[in-house]
Parts: structure tokens; C-alpha cells; sequence
């Protein structure tokens, strides 16, 4: 072998070696990176387990000290139970493991909540959220919010479902409560009859919250009794009537008891307490509430129920609140009430009083032709002695045979005026449009007028709807009295009016013998005079005055002083 090929085999066999050491180097490398990343590895599963049994411990925590009901359950069987699910419907964990859902829920909820358990098995649904009732051991039901949750395997396939339970029971109750309050509210809102706010009240409270029965009492203070006036249930008839309505002696029995104090009774059983008077039926349990206005008791609402202890504190405090709500439109139907019936006495006396008026007047009429004929008797067969007497009689006999004829003139114009003012209120109503100052103008034109007295009439008299007869009297009356009473050598007597916003004010002035304040009220009066006057007035004038103003629906009043004149004034609607 030639020397080249032995340099070159050597060679050779050094890059060899040299290639050894370098893989031996990198191998020996590889095998330390190898066992520190095998040690970290260990270390870290080690972590992950810790990790993982603080993590099922921190779970574990969380499921039994959760206030909110948790069990899981595969294929409708109960497999794990929290306690707070064990408190929830009151079985102890052994108990609920023996159960499946079914069994635990309410009849009319099972349909529902096995059709949505078939869809949770098979994956075609994998939530459901919903109201479901539960029994409890003791054979009561609870209201739940539920969520159902599905748990799945790594192969997709459903394992078991976590069931999360949620007591809304009071949450429900109140929410019902409070709806029957705005119920109410809106249903006996602008009612006044008293039967009629009952029966919403009755209706409404037994309705929302679910009650057996519901009765409003109302006070009847002139029997001292408390009156059914309203019921639901059983209590009532196809006609919405109350069978075998019962009424109740204040202080009597529960009812009568919450009426005389003013303060709720709840009884948690009937048939130990001595108060409870059977109505319909017989019932374990009774809520009666005042109904209070204005401090003063004048209803109570009532219930019972079938059960036991069934009324709970929200019930109380319902019923309290919906008797606050009644007690303003009870107190404003009660008042209404009284009001009709005020009304039919003030009705029935305004009928007797009209009879009685009739009668009044029927009589003013045949006493006043009983006496006019007599009176021209006598007063002709006076005239008669005088004529035929006139040379016999002396100058004194004369005088009290004019005297006498005189004072029978008067009893006649008496009688006239009688006539005139019970007949006032007959004369027809009819209402025209009444120029006042028409009116006027023919008045004067019909009085006599003496040459000393001026009629001023200062402004435009307005034209009202009115009628003209009762106007017409109205101003003669008036304008003749200022004329017939005034002592002046020159009389005045002033017409005036005035514009007020719904009204129109009149006066009637003169400047005559005046009126002592001590007569300004009685002058309105029948028969009624001026001592002054006494000899020249039959007391009916200003009577007929005062009445035809009342008929118009008017006032009138004056201002007078003795020897300073006289201004009435007379106030007349638009």
C-alpha cells in the first residue's frame, strides 16, 4: 500500500474519532437537558396535583356552603345533593338519593319538566331555566327558579346534569301582593258605590293571592252591626248574590273584636279559639283587618283558609295595605250614601212643603174672598147709613164713620197684598230677554208722580234673560215706596246699575224720611212697618219685594239712616 493512501487513511480515521467525540459530547448533552426537563415535569405534576385537590376542595366548599339548592342528577336520579337543597325541601341526604326528580316535583309541573329532561339526556338541549314547584317532606310545595345545566364527557355524550334551585316563594307571594294592590287600586278607582267597591275589593284580593275565601264587612252604625257586603267563593249565589249573608255584632266573634279595637287579628287555628263564629263552612285558619278613615273603624276585610297556620306575615301586611287603599273610597261611597239619603229626606220635605205651600196659598186665596165680601158689604151698607143719615149725624160721627171707612180701605188693600205675595212664586217662569230700561219707562208711566219729585236714572239699565212680570213688580214696588216716603220739598229718587263679573248690581235711591237701622231686617218681614209709617203701610210691600228677589235667585239689601233717605240695592245674575 502506498504511503498516500496510508496518509489518507488516517486521515480519515482521525475525522472519525474526532466525529465520535463530537455525537459522544452532544449525546451526553441531550441526556442532561433530558433529565432536567423529566425532573421539571415531575415537579410540575406534582403542582398540577395539589392544584387540582385544592381546586376540588375549593368546589367542594362552594357546593355545600352555597345558598342556593345544588344536586346533580343522571337520567332523572338524584347522585349528589348540597345542604343547602337538604334544608331547601327538608330530607336528609340519604332521603334525596333514594328520589328521583319526578318524584319531587309538583303533578302539574311533571309533564313539562320530564320532556325537557328527555331533551337535556339526548343533547338537544343543554339548558333549561324556568319556574318548577318542589314538595318538601312535610307535603308542601315551594316555588324554584331552575337551571339546569348539562355536563358531557370527552366524547361528547351527556354524563349527568347540575341542577341549580333558587326559592322565590315570598318573592312570588309579594310580587302577587303587590299586583293585587295596583289591581285594586285601578278597579275602585273613581267608584262610589259602596256594594260595587266590596265586590272589587272581595274579588281582587281572593284572586291574586290565591285565597279560599275573602268578605267585606261594613259598619252599620244605627244597628251596631257589621254588614256582609260584599264576598268570593263559595259564599256566592249565580247572581254574584251572598248566600246565607250573616251580620255580625260589634265586638262578636273575630270580626267584631278587629272592629272594636281597630287592630288585626291573625289565628293560626280556629278550633281553639272561642271567638271564631262559623259562616259558610268551617276553617282552620282566619285574617281580619280594620278598615280605618278618618280614625274611625268603619269596615273590616276578612279571610279564612282550610289549613293551618297558612296566613304568614306578608299576608298581614297585604290585607293592611289593601284596607289603606279601600278606607278612602269606602269613606267617600260611605258619605255618598248619606248624601242620597239626605237628599231623598230634603227631597220628600221640599215634596211636603210644596203641598203645604199649596195648601197655604189655596187658603190665602178663600180667606181673602171670604173677606173681601163681607168687607164691601159693610162698607156699602156704611156708605148707605152715611147718605141717608148725612143731616142727623154731627161733625164727630162723621169723622168715625170716615175712620171706619177708611180703615176698611186699608184692611182691603191688606188683603190685596196678601193675594199678591203668596202668589208670587206661581206666576209662570217664562225667561225673555227684559230691556230694563223698558221697564222703567212703563212703570213710571202707570205711578202717579207728584210735581215735587224727580226720577234720575244715572246710566243705561242693561237687558238681561229674565222674566219681565217678577222685574216689573220688583222696581214698582220699590220706586213706590221711595215716592210714597219721602217728606222732602223736593224728592229725589235715583236709578242706577252697576257691572260686576257675574252679576249686574242695581239701586233704588231717594232722599226721604229714611229707616232706623233697627228696622233694616225686620222691613223684609210680612206685616212688617215703620212706626212713622204705620198708619200709610199694610206691611206687604217690600215683603213682596224681598220674595220676588229670593225667586230670582237675587239678593237685596240697604243703606239707611232717619231723615237721610234710603238706597236698596238689588244684585241679579247675568
Amino acid at each position: 500500500m502506498s504511503e498516500e493512501k496510508i496518509r489518507a487513511l488516517e486521515k480519515a480515521l482521525l475525522r472519525a474519532k474526532e466525529a465520535r467525540k463530537q455525537a459522544e459530547d452532544i449525546l451526553e448533552k441531550k441526556s442532561l437537558e433530558l433529565y432536567e426537563t423529566n425532573q421539571k415535569l415531575a415537579s410540575t405534576n406534582k403542582m398540577m396535583e395539589l392544584l387540582l385537590d385544592d381546586k376540588s376542595a375549593q368546589m367542594n366548599i362552594i357546593f355545600e356552603n352555597s345558598s342556593l339548592g345544588i344536586f346533580l342528577s343522571s337520567k332523572g336520579t338524584l347522585i349528589e345533593t348540597n345542604h343547602a337543597i337538604e334544608l331547601l325541601l327538608g330530607y336528609t341526604k340519604e332521603e334525596l338519593n333514594k328520589l328521583s326528580i319526578s318524584e319531587v316535583s309538583h303533578p302539574n309541573d311533571l309533564k313539562y319538566n320530564l320532556e325537557f329532561v328527555d331533551k337535556l339526556n339526548s343533547g338537544e338541549v343543554n339548558t333549561f331555566t324556568g319556574k318548577q314547584r318542589y314538595r318538601k317532606k312535610d307535603g308542601t310545595y315551594i316555588l324554584c327558579k331552575t337551571h339546569i345545566t348539562n355536563v358531557k364527557d370527552g366524547a361528547g355524550n351527556v354524563k349527568y346534569q347540575v341542577v341549580i334551585l333558587e326559592d322565590i316563594s315570598l318573592l312570588e307571594r309579594q310580587s302577587r301582593m303587590l299586583l293585587a294592590l295596583n289591581n285594586l287600586s285601578k278597579s275602585i278607582l273613581g267608584k262610589r258605590d259602596l256594594f260595587e267597591i266590596g265586590w272589587e275589593i272581595a274579588r281582587n284580593t281572593a284572586k291574586q293571592l290565591k285565597l279560599e275565601d275573602c268578605v267585606v264587612y261594613i259598619a252599620n252604625q244605627e244597628h251596631q252591626i257589621l254588614e256582609q257586603i260584599a264576598a268570593f267563593d263559595n259564599k256566592l249565589d249565580e247572581n254574584l248574590a251572598i248566600l246565607n249573608q250573616i251580620n255580625i255584632p260589634f265586638g262578636k266573634g273575630i270580626v267584631g273584636e278587629v272592629y272594636n279595637t281597630g287592630k288585626p287579628i291573625v289565628v293560626n287555628d280556629t278550633s281553639k279559639d272561642s271567638r271564631y263564629i262559623i259562616d259558610d263552612k268551617s276553617r282552620l285558619s282566619e285574617l281580619a283587618v280594620p278598615i280605618i278613615a278618618n280614625q274611625t273603624v268603619i269596615g273590616v276585610l276578612d279571610s279564612e283558609h282550610s289549613e293551618k297556620d297558612y296566613f304568614k306575615p306578608e299576608h298581614l301586611e297585604t290585607f293592611s295595605n289593601i284596607a289603606n287603599l279601600a278606607s278612602a273610597q269606602f269613606n267617600s261611597a260611605i258619605s255618598l250614601k248619606k248624601e242620597m239619603e239626605a237628599q231623598q229626606q230634603k227631597n220628600q220635605l221640599l215634596i211636603e212643603l210644596e203641598k203645604s205651600n199649596d195648601e197655604l196659598k189655596n187658603f190665602a186665596h178663600v180667606v181673602s174672598h171670604d173677606l173681601k165680601s163681607p168687607l164691601r158689604s159693610m162698607s156699602a151698607i156704611i156708605a148707605w147709613i152715611m147718605e141717608d143719615n148725612e143731616e142727623k149725624f154731627d161733625q164727630k160721627t162723621q169723622n168715625n164713620l170716615d175712620l171706619l171707612l177708611n180703615k176698611m180701605d186699608k184692611m182691603d188693600h191688606l188683603i190685596n197684598g196678601i193675594l199678591k205675595y203668596s202668589s208670587i212664586d206661581k206666576i209662570d217662569h217664562l225667561q225673555q230677554e227684559v230691556d230694563f230700561n223698558k221697564v222703567i219707562q212703563e212703570i213710571l208711566q202707570i205711578l202717579h208722580i207728584p210735581e215735587h219729585i224727580v226720577i234720575e236714572i244715572r246710566n243705561p239699565l242693561p237687558t238681561l234673560k229674565n222674566n219681565k212680570f217678577k222685574i216689573q213688580q220688583l222696581f214698582q214696588n220699590l220706586i213706590s215706596n221711595a215716592i210714597k216716603y219721602n217728606d222732602k220739598e223736593k224728592g229725589v229718587v235715583t236709578i242706577d246699575v252697576s257691572e260686576k263679573e257675574s252679576s249686574y248690581l242695581f239701586l233704588v235711591q231717594d232722599n226721604g224720611i229714611g229707616i232706623d237701622k233697627k228696622y233694616h231686617k225686620k222691613i223684609f218681614d210680612v206685616f212688617e212697618t215703620l212706626e212713622e209709617t204705620s198708619n200709610e203701610s199694610n206691611g206687604i210691600g217690600l215683603s213682596i219685594v224681598k220674595k220676588i228677589v229670593d225667586v230670582l235667585q237675587g239678593n237685596i239689601w240697604l243703606e239707611s239712616e232717619p231723615r237721610k233717605g234710603t238706597t236698596f240695592f238689588i244684585e241679579l245674575k247675568k
